[in-house]
């Protein structure tokens, strides 16, 4: 795959920006990822990191190093930036536009895509995540990890290589408890700090009705987002998920009775675009499940993450099972059941106190489907209570705020 670094943002026809530049490397960021919850995490932390960066009377510019897919939507990003593909020939050459693009950064954060830094991946995705940390460390640049799920370590040799790229890096970040209390037990707490998920903080357009809406009658908009991968359990080249509910069956329920009430206007909302994968394309998963039921509404596909979130907001309930798309809701205040299939959501889920989390890992159809019921049965409390728990984010991000704040400051002062 071509590594040269693809130049896109910034503002040409602009007036001039005479502000000293200071280059921030974005690890394990993308703006081409086809799940748009690791977009959602680039924008947003590029989004927190440059308020830092300005308020030190900077201009950030972002090099961005990840993977590319097949989306493009760097236009959500307001600031400078280019971009350089990960990829193992171009982290074995020194003289590559990797390596390049980490030289001339003046620090790097890290985010793992979100829950990458783990060996529940294949092992050569493991040791990209590994080295790029060693490659960073080795040229000098200051290195941050920024919030994201930290493990599990199944293996003792994944577990050591963890340990030593963590002891390396100046600030360790973890975006819930279950993965704070890791990192106690690995030893690194003394530079570990605990916040929340980053993109709580993505951007988006708030329907201008959100707070006056009566939820207690009809005409109530539904959103469901399915997994496509998912709900092909079975049929994909490589499952490690193991449910206690039946996905499909649970997915074909919900609709079945969100539909054939009047009150409800139900939304399949994709969260992960992949044309290429249709096993693992939750917009293609929509339009078939659309077919079954055709009341439903299928969005043309967002042009990002933060076009997903602006139509998300825009709903009174959301069900779903990409965790990004959750947030997405829970962070625009909107009411949401999270269908749970793994750790992530759980940590995260209950570091907010917000208990309407479906756990299918545990939880069966039935047991899946009379919570539902409680909160159609009360859907003004459930928005109140994600409302609280996006608060309860907003303030534990703030935490991280402020390290930033601190951080490009130091940073800034020692290059004056």
């Amino acid at each position: 795959m071509n590594n040269q670094p693809i130049l896109t943002g910034g503002d040409p026809a602009g007036d001039p920006d005479d502000r000293p530049t200071l280059t921030i490397g974005l690890l394990w960021h993308t703006f081409f990822s086809e799940n748009l919850g690791v977009g959602a995490l680039t924008i947003a932390n590029s989004s927190l990191i440059a308020q830092a960066v300005e308020k030190a009377g900077f201009r950030p510019v972002f090099r961005v190093i990840g993977p590319r897919g097949e989306l493009d939507y760097g236009s959500e990003c307001a600031h400078e930036h280019d971009f350089t593909n990960i990829g193992y020939k171009a982290l074995a050459n020194p003289l590559s536009d990797l390596h390049r693009a980490i030289r001339s950064c003046d620090i790097a954060f890290d985010i793992g895509a979100g829950d990458s830094f783990s060996d529940i991946y294949p092992w050569a995705r493991y040791n990209l995540i590994l080295g790029i940390k060693v490659a960073t460390k080795m040229a000098g640049v200051p290195l941050v990890l920024s919030p994201q799920t930290i493990g599990p370590f199944f293996s003792k040799r994944a577990r050591a290589g963890a340990k030593a790229v963590m002891r390396m890096s100046n600030h360790v970040w973890a975006r819930d408890e279950m993965s704070y209390a890791l990192l106690e037990e690995m030893g690194v707490a003394g530079k570990s700090s605990l916040t929340t998920d980053v993109a709580f903080a993505l951007p988006f357009e708030t329907p201008a009705d959100k707070e006056s809406r009566d939820l207690s009658g009809g005409n109530i908009k539904v959103g469901l987002n399915v997994s496509a991968y998912l709900y092909r359990h079975g049929d994909v080249p490589t499952d490690n998920i193991r449910l206690a509910a039946n996905y499909k069956e649970l997915v074909d329920r919900i609709l079945q009775r969100l539909s054939s009430d009047e009150r409800y206007e139900v939304h399949l909302v994709p969260h992960v675009l992949i044309q290429s994968r249709a096993y693992d394309d939750d917009f293609d998963m929509a339009l078939e499940l659309q077919r079954r039921f055709p009341k439903a509404i299928v969005p043309p596909r967002f042009n990002g993450p933060s076009d997903a979130k602006s139509y998300i907001a825009a709903l009174d309930l959301l069900l779903g099972s990409r965790m990004h798309a959750t947030i997405a809701a829970i962070s625009s205040n909107t009411a949401v059941i999270p269908l749970a299939f793994s750790r992530k959501f759980n940590g995260l889920y209950g570091s907010l106190n917000y208990r309407w989390n479906a756990d299918l890992t545990k939880q069966s159809n039935e047991e899946v489907l009379s919570k539902l019921e409680a909160a159609l049965a009360d859907l003004p409390r459930v928005r109140a209570e994600a409302v609280a728990a996006n608060a309860e984010a907003q303030k534990r991000l703030g935490v991280y705020r402020d390290y930033l704040d601190t951080r490009i400051s130091e940073l800034v002062a020692n290059r004056v």
